[in-house]
């Protein structure tokens, strides 16, 4: 009986080991995610600065 009782236990333990890895793999997909957008977001924004600061030498240039 008690070495049912240990087996079980032992099952839920790495049922509860899997829940939590596929919970952590989530998390991390969804911070990716976001730091892709994030980092799209100062792509653009960097352009647009670099552009301007052209422009800019290229009034003093002129």
């Amino acid at each position: 009986m008690v070495n049912l009782m240990k087996k079980t236990v032992a099952k839920a333990n790495e049922k509860r080991r899997g829940s939590i890895f596929v919970e952590y793999l989530l998390l991390l997909t969804i911070v990716g995610i976001g730091v892709l957008v994030g980092l799209a977001t100062v792509r653009v924004a960097l352009v647009n600065e670099l552009n301007d600061l052209a422009n800019a030498i290229n009034a003093i240039n002129s």
